[in-house]
């Protein structure tokens, strides 16, 4: 029997549900943390921390999930899922600033962050012939319930308070378990055994991985760059938000805003990869995400700055699912697992150095110096990507 609409249907609702719990974990923890007495320097720190425990937690988990018979990626998923579901009751307890807030935090950020190279890998556990699930279309589904969920927060958080952060993380996590289990009763149990098989033709050192593909190595660092800025505007979008006189209400619009324009690149990239090589969508993307880095920079109003902001459909709409496809066809079939971790590992990165460096520029020179920072760096690194790009065939 053809279950390929279940799949899709499971898929689509799993990578809905992470990402609406990804926006209350990680796009409204400034804000959050701001509301409990911490300084932008004190939430930039819990990020990076968050982002370094989750550069040295993406590598164990992977091969945890690669040795071991009992535990998968979905097993991994489900238990840090269930983990943020518990950090989510503590915040209901402990609303100022505090270790045992911090700690909270970095955990349920570590986690958000390490989490997300599973989401592709528990995809092929439910679907091995890895041609019934169309990840592009579930992936624009979790775009558009994080637009949807950051501008109800926006309007939320106004009417309500800060608590109805914890309260909406706290029922989409208890969803987001029962629907893990059930995929894994229905979905899964039954393509272990094809999993492993498959995975047991994977081997090759990191290395010799390196030493093989020196361009990819210099594209990677181009993408370490590169996500500095992007990192910075999405984790200090309040910041940049109140800069131009908005608050809490048009942070949340603009955040919702972001993430839809995520839609039309995500669903429509199968046809534009059909007119365009890829490797020429993925240095587009890059060159994207700078020309939005520096209009988000230089604007001076709400409306300069929602044009900045709606770039983000030729940029990051673009990369995420040019990158996946530039890594299948540029490294050797065994080694694109390894690909896309350099690639999550670079993002982390640009993520930590935007949180240490970033929320230290606002509080001792102001907002403005911290976004050309992110400008001046995210130029330098689509100047590298132009040396590490490949050319590809289609």
């Amino acid at each position: 029997m053809d279950n390929t609409k279940q799949l899709n249907i499971e898929y689509f609702s799993l990578q809905s549900l992470f990402w609406m719990t990804y926006c209350m974990v990680v796009g409204f923890s400034v804000t959050y943390l701001l509301s409990c007495g911490y300084s932008n320097s004190e939430a930039g720190y819990i990020l990076a921390s968050a982002n370094i425990c989750a550069l040295i937690l993406q590598p164990f988990f992977a091969d945890l999930a690669d040795r071991s018979k009992k535990i998968n990626a979905m097993t991994i998923f489900l238990v840090s899922i269930e983990i943020i579901f518990v950090c989510s009751i503590g915040l209901f307890f402990i609303g100022v600033r505090s270790l045992i807030l911090t700690l909270i935090y970095v955990v349920m950020i570590t986690l958000a962050n390490a989490v997300i190279a599973f989401l592709t890998s528990i995809q092929f556990l439910m679907d091995t012939s890895k041609s019934k699930i169309n990840f592009g279309l579930c992936r624009a589904g979790g775009s558009l319930c994080f637009a949807i969920l950051s501008a109800v927060m926006g309007i939320m958080i106004e009417r309500i308070g800060m608590k109805s952060i914890p309260l909406a993380l706290f029922i989409i996590t208890l969803l987001m378990i029962g629907l893990c289990i059930f995929i894994t009763r229905h979905s899964i149990n039954g393509n272990i055994k094809a999993v492993l098989t498959l995975e047991k033709k994977r081997s090759s050192s990191l290395f010799v991985f390196f030493k093989e593909n020196p361009r990819f190595m210099i594209l990677s660092i181009a993408m370490l760059f590169i996500y500095y800025a992007h990192a910075f505007i999405t984790n200090f979008t309040i910041s940049i938000v109140r800069n131009v006189g908005g608050d809490n209400r048009e942070m949340g619009y603009l955040i919702a805003f972001m993430a839809l324009m995520e839609l039309p690149g995500m669903i429509g990239f199968k046809e534009i990869s059909r007119r365009f090589k890829v490797s020429s969508l993925l240095l587009f993307s890059m060159i994207m995400f700078s020309i939005k880095a520096i209009i988000v920079w230089l604007s001076p109003s709400l409306m300069t700055l929602t044009f900045g902001f709606a770039l983000q459909v030729v940029s990051f709409a673009i990369y995420i699912p040019a990158s996946v496809q530039y890594a299948n066809i540029i490294i050797d079939e065994k080694d694109t697992v390894k690909a896309q971790m350099m690639f999550n590992l670079m993002q982390t990165g640009g993520a930590v150095f935007s949180s240490i460096i970033g929320g230290w520029l606002i509080d001792f020179s102001g907002i403005s110096h911290a976004l050309l920072i992110g400008a001046i760096l995210s130029c330098i690194g689509t100047i590298i990507a132009f040396a590490g790009i490949q050319n590809t065939k289609r």
